[in-house]
């Protein structure tokens, strides 16, 4: 009714169905999200696709349980009880010698929830195959899915524990090697891999070649991951001045702990905003802003302004938090339009990275 896809929604939360979803993410802490959609990309043999949360800043252990063990053993059974093939999400390129998968940008369910440190699956249907194959193959996924999950429950369980562990003790000893990426690109696996499509021609009338009935294999590059292009080392916490209402109702949205300012000096590193760049067009109601800022020296704070906010990343959504928060982030709440009445050349950005203590 608002006109909003809700699988652009996952860092604005505009949408109602969205907070909803996001607080039985936070309230209800699920093992594993399977967000089931149908997709109708590139012409290819597999009755459906897949991918793991594709954020690198999310918990890598957990990510990488999903993307290298559940998913191929998921693969495997669903193929010999069903028939049904399936793969990695992607789409050809138009010479059919690149498959690259989607986005690490969190606005994207499997991303956000990677960077909340849950595990997650994106199912895509094949939009091709008939409407029976593509319900038949999505429920044997899932039902396959949920058994390997049973079965190998101790180790998610552990998994889970770790990550809000391991983010937590991140954020309560920040090290300068800890860099949480804030802009990424499309990066290939070292390794081609072999891909089930069909020969493809031109036909008249189309923008694009169409499939025969003829099955061929096409040796790909597998564009399906991303390497940070942009990062910051994490902080201690972020101190948000009095009157950014919007912020800080959208971080409590997303599940994020806000406290009161911790009592005595802090160690503040300002950014200052030397460029201001919006996207050429609205997307989804936003002209997507992005940041560019230029570091202050590290200075001695040791008066909070009345209304002062503080988000620690000594939480379990911590990583989270900074992606959010941080100026330069290329799908944080800069680029949604929270900040927009503060977003000046020449201007300190409002919220200041806590770094440290003095001693």
């Amino acid at each position: 009714a608002q006109g909003l896809d809700l699988n652009r929604d996952w860092v604005k939360l505009e949408a109602p169905e969205t907070r909803a979803l996001v607080r039985v993410l936070t309230e209800w802490d699920p093992d594993l999200t399977i967000d089931t959609h149908t997709t109708n990309g590139s012409y290819h043999c597999y009755t459906l696709t897949y991918a793991a949360p594709l954020n690198p800043s999310g918990h890598a252990p957990s990510i990488a349980f999903v993307r290298d063990t559940l998913l191929p053993e998921v693969t495997r059974r669903m193929r010999d009880r069903t028939g049904y093939d399936s793969f990695f999400y992607g789409n050809f390129d138009r010479a059919q010698e690149t498959w690259s998968t989607y986005s690490a940008q969190p606005r994207f369910g499997g991303p956000y929830r990677g960077l909340r440190g849950q595990m997650s699956v994106l199912s895509e249907a094949y939009a091709y195959a008939s409407y029976r194959d593509r319900v038949l193959a999505t429920h044997a996924f899932v039902r396959e899915i949920l058994g390997v999950l049973v079965e190998r429950r101790v180790e998610v369980a552990r998994l889970e524990e770790r990550a809000r562990l391991e983010t937590i003790e991140a954020g309560r000893r920040p090290q300068p090697t800890d860099i949480v990426g804030l802009r990424h690109t499309l990066a290939a696996f070292p390794e081609p891999v072999v891909l089930r499509g069909w020969v493809m021609e031109d036909v008249d009338g189309e923008r694009r070649p169409q499939p025969t009935t003829e099955p061929r294999e096409y040796r790909v590059v597998h564009r399906g991951r991303f390497e940070m292009t942009l990062g910051v080392p994490r902080p201690l916490g972020y101190l948000i001045p009095a009157g950014h209402d919007a912020i800080i109702e959208n971080l409590t949205a997303h599940g994020v702990r806000i406290e009161s300012p911790p009592p005595g000096s802090l160690l503040v590193q300002p950014a200052e905003i030397i460029g201001v760049h919006r996207s050429p067009r609205p997307f989804q109601g936003h002209r997507l802003a992005t940041l560019d800022v230029r570091f202050d020296r590290i200075r001695e704070t040791r008066r909070h302004p009345p209304g002062t906010r503080y988000v620690p990343t000594a939480q379990p959504l911590g990583t989270l938090a900074v992606y959010l928060l941080e100026p330069q982030s290329e799908d944080g709440l800069v680029a949604w339009g929270l900040f927009d009445e503060a977003l000046e050349v020449g201007r300190v950005f409002p919220v200041m990275r806590v770094v440290g203590l003095p001693r």
